[in-house]
């Protein structure tokens, strides 16, 4: 059975692999369960200090299509989709090139960015023939290597459908569950396709009929030289290290947590009272998080000197009471942690309508904004965190 993936999205383990929670004085706990009963309005002023604005250029060979993922560099900005990959110039916005190219062409791939190895400036994407193709930042292509497990058919495909990278050159990908009967969680393979380490799936269950792939099951990220890893159905975020998997941070969901079944059942999730952690992001201060539930999202400001949480309705961003401009809705971040969103000229073009009365207060850099058309490629909008100057 051929399985077509056009989406890219991207527990308790054995115990020689993982820490006991209980044994970890480290662990951070953030108790979501509770502050969900006491929601407040954050407002950006209380982890923000000041924003960028970047526009990207827009001509022919760049064109971004709806919801990119964005990935912002030293000096350049990757905006990224299934089949392309746009590299910016950080500071203007200028357009530079196109990393890799979407084809069957030689050195061509067939999906999108999958993982990044920013200590060595390796770019993984998906190649044709269960290959990962690399590239460097440059757009030069640095050849493909198979994947581990080559797929024979549904009852023993173990579908790798995200990764991310150690600070070695080693990639961790999640196996999808696709069946129920999955016993790898992670893998951890090197740049051959040779299988490290694995760590074990005992979320077991009698085998199910196949019925879809769920999308971001996992959620990986990077922050100060460490990879993190949370699955979708655990509370815990991980440290993914070649040898373990370290618990780092609790968040207690009580209740809300998603039971790991309700994957194979398509009504269970239509009117499930599940709390769903989209994103999250780290710096040295702050924790911060998106949520989803009963079709609303929320953000989480966790504050890790204080130890407070604080939980407010997300709706189209977080009032921006530090520059009084456009709310902000972030879903990724820069390398030191500062909290980043894309905003969508056509909203751009609505806030300004709206909000006629404030423009003889606004600086030159957001007014000049009042230029970009609904046909511009998005604004990256960088919200310079307390702490990371």
């Amino acid at each position: 059975m051929k399985i077509s993936i056009v989406i890219l999205l991207f527990i308790l383990v054995f115990p020689s692999s993982i820490q006991d929670d209980a044994k970890n004085p480290t662990l951070i706990r953030i108790p979501v369960y509770q502050s969900f009963n006491n929601l407040s309005e954050i407002k950006c002023s209380q982890f923000i200090h000041d924003f960028e604005y970047i526009q990207l250029e827009t001509n022919e060979k760049c064109l971004i299509g709806d919801n990119p993922e964005v990935l912002i560099l030293k000096d350049h900005i990757l905006v990224y989709r299934y089949q392309y990959c746009y590299v910016f110039e950080r500071r203007t916005g200028k357009f530079l090139y196109e990393l890799g190219r979407y084809g069957k062409g030689p050195g061509e791939y067939y999906n999108g960015l999958f993982a990044v190895n920013l200590n060595r400036s390796v770019f993984y994407f998906g190649g044709w023939n269960q290959t990962m193709m690399m590239y460097n930042l440059d757009g030069r292509y640095l050849g493909s290597f198979p994947l581990p497990y080559q797929k024979k058919d549904l009852e023993d495909y173990i579908l790798m459908l995200q990764f991310s990278s150690l600070p070695n050159s080693l990639i961790v990908g999640y196996s999808a569950n696709l069946i129920g009967i999955e016993n790898k969680l992670l893998t951890i393979f090197n740049q051959s396709g040779e299988v490290i380490k694995i760590f074990p799936n005992r979320n077991i269950l009698p085998k199910q009929k196949f019925k879809l792939i769920i999308a971001n099951e996992a959620l990986f990220y990077q922050f100060n030289n460490e990879t993190f890893f949370k699955e979708r159905y655990n509370d815990t975020l991980f440290m993914v290290t070649e040898k373990k998997l370290i618990p780092f941070v609790l968040f207690s969901l009580d209740r809300y947590t998603i039971p790991y079944k309700s994957k194979f059942s398509l009504e269970e999730q239509k009117n499930a009272d599940f709390i769903d952690i989209k994103n999250i992001f780290e710096n040295r201060a702050f924790i911060c998080f998106r949520a989803r539930k009963e079709s609303i999202y929320y953000f989480g400001l966790y504050n890790r000197k204080q130890n407070k949480l604080f939980i407010s309705k997300l709706n189209s961003g977080l009032t921006n009471d530090v520059d009084n401009f456009i709310p902000f809705n972030p879903r990724f971040t820069d390398q030191v942690g500062n909290l980043v969103a894309i905003v969508n000229p056509l909203d751009l073009e609505k806030w300004f309508k709206v909000n006629s009365l404030k423009l003889n207060v606004l600086p030159d850099n957001i007014l000049k904004l009042q230029q970009v058309s609904i046909e511009y490629n998005p604004i990256i909008m960088i919200g310079k965190t307390k702490t990371s100057d």
